[in-house]
């Protein structure tokens, strides 16, 4: 019995892993997005996970992606702001620095050279984001 459940349980969790949405591997970009996977998807108006997609994110509004409910205070930070390379950078950097009271429940990435790359890769086409 204590065999079948262990398989039983086996089963699930590779059918699991086989619907998650796979991760980019190779560039200094996809893998700092390993850091963001958990919580962003990169497909297309998904926004069925905690945060939303980071599909188009460079230059997109703040707070503006359709279908996701932003936390109050990012909805405030918003005011007029895009996502550029710059903002982009602050956020990654430290998600709280920038906008306390954030739901965004992340420490930061500390190296610069990683959160650049992580900005260029999301920058890039979305072919090279698969």
């Amino acid at each position: 019995m204590i065999r079948l459940l262990a398989a039983a349980a086996l089963l699930l969790a590779g059918g699991a892993i086989a619907l998650a949405e796979p991760m980019p591997s190779g560039s200094p970009g996809a893998r700092a997005y390993q850091k963001c996977y958990a919580c962003h998807s990169l497909a297309p108006g998904q926004n069925d996970l905690s945060g939303p997609t980071l599909h188009g994110i460079v230059g997109r509004p703040v707070a503006a992606e359709p279908g996701f409910a932003y936390s109050p205070a990012l909805t405030r930070f918003a005011a007029g702001r895009v996502w550029d390379m710059a903002l982009l950078d602050r956020m990654i950097a430290d998600p709280e620095g920038l906008v306390p009271g954030t739901a965004m429940a992340f420490h930061g990435i500390a190296d610069p050279a990683e959160r650049q790359a992580l900005i260029a890769w999301l920058a890039g086409p979305a072919e090279a984001q698969r």
